[in-house]
């Protein structure tokens, strides 16, 4: 299959964009559809993505619409479905962010005329806008490697955005309606109306047990920020996860501590982040949430290297302690104390827990 050759087209107005699959890589695209907005501001621009990323989405205010599927849809008959659903929408140009054979063969089944995306995974052969990947995208941070397919495609049609050459930027705008309504959700829970330091706990990691920081650590570090900082420390994490915050808030000295696995929406999460003094999360989709939400996070590495997809924000610090068994891709450690992780000490991450919130006092003082 040829080139596309846009000498003569017009500026599309319908888009597409083909998100990804997963909650921090969907955070990571942010910058680059900001961008694609800015570019093509008068352009309708739909999210393909899956259904349990639409909230997401929506509270982004990115897309005009979101098309989604079911994580459980067939995935031999996907694309046929698909198809025709795409189909109907009769897009001018989708962008394909997700780097998946089906992605391109499903937008080139549906007829959409221009297709842009990196030609890998084999996918040559459908995509007609392709966007090199060179050696320098690959070293850089997982924010560029999208927000490059978005500038060759400006530059493709001769436009360029107004955002280029600043500093990408992962977060997204909350309304005030649902900061106030995770003001009233921690208020409900205990919160008291005072200036105590409101610290998240993310200690789940619902696609790797090898990502998790031990649970008798987090159990350690809520004691700490209770006892040193007179913290209010707020677990979160998914529905499957309650049993574990139970388990670490039951080992906790004193149990001080609020268990909100399962009861937040991802408007909520958002929130809450928001509110929060600092969030201390794994290497997980809930690190890359609190800086959406504008959150001052810091994430837990042990078993994957932070590089290209470290949570991506100037409010965004890691602790990583490289081990000799690091980085693997084992879903649980095969070792009996989970070295990687258990280097990291309870006083460590507090210690620069502490530092986080310190320098955030001195530069709002400094601002006021």
């Amino acid at each position: 299959m040829k080139a596309f050759d846009c000498r003569i087209c017009e500026l599309p107005s319908r888009i597409l964009v083909r998100g990804v699959n997963w909650v921090g890589d969907t955070v990571m695209t942010f910058p680059a559809s900001k961008v694609l907005r800015d570019i093509f501001p008068s352009a309708h621009i739909e999210y393909w993505a899956p259904e349990s990323l639409a909230g997401l989405l929506s509270v982004s205010r990115i897309p005009d619409e979101i098309i989604t599927f079911p994580s459980g849809m067939n995935r031999l008959s996907r694309p046929f479905r698909m198809r025709s659903i795409l189909r109907e929408k009769e897009f001018d140009l989708v962008v394909l962010f997700q780097n998946a054979f089906e992605s391109a063969l499903t937008s080139w089944m549906a007829g959409i005329p221009m297709r842009v995306g990196y030609p890998t995974d084999a996918r040559g052969p459908f995509i007609n806008v392709r966007v090199p990947l060179t050696n320098e995208i690959r070293l850089q941070h997982q924010v560029f490697y999208y927000l490059q397919i978005v500038t060759f495609l400006g530059d493709y049609f001769g436009l360029r955005p107004q955002q280029f050459g600043y500093q990408p930027d992962c977060s997204i705008i909350l309304s005030r309606q649902l900061i106030k309504n995770a003001e009233s959700l921690l208020l409900a829970h205990g919160k008291p109306e005072n200036s105590r330091p409101v610290i998240c706990l993310c200690p789940g990691s619902v696609n790797s047990e090898a990502k998790r920081w031990p649970a008798d650590n987090f159990a350690a570090l809520a004691d700490l920020l209770n006892r040193e900082l007179d913290a209010f420390v707020i677990f979160m994490g998914a529905p499957t996860e309650i049993g574990l915050i139970e388990s670490i808030i039951g080992s906790m000295s004193h149990g001080n501590a609020v268990n909100l696995a399962g009861e937040t929406n991802i408007e909520q999460s958002l929130g809450i982040m928001n509110l929060s003094s600092l969030v201390i999360s794994n290497d997980t989709g809930s690190a890359h949430l609190a800086v959406a939400a504008s959150a001052r996070v810091l994430t837990i590495f042990g078993p994957t290297i932070p590089g290209a997809t470290a949570p991506f924000g100037r409010d965004a610090q890691i602790i990583y302690d490289a081990y000799e068994c690091s980085p693997c891709r084992h879903f649980s450690c095969p070792f009996p104390d989970h070295p990687c992780m258990r280097s990291i000490t309870p006083q460590s991450v507090f210690d620069k827990a502490s530092r986080m919130i310190q320098t955030a006092s001195e530069r709002n003082a400094s601002a006021g």
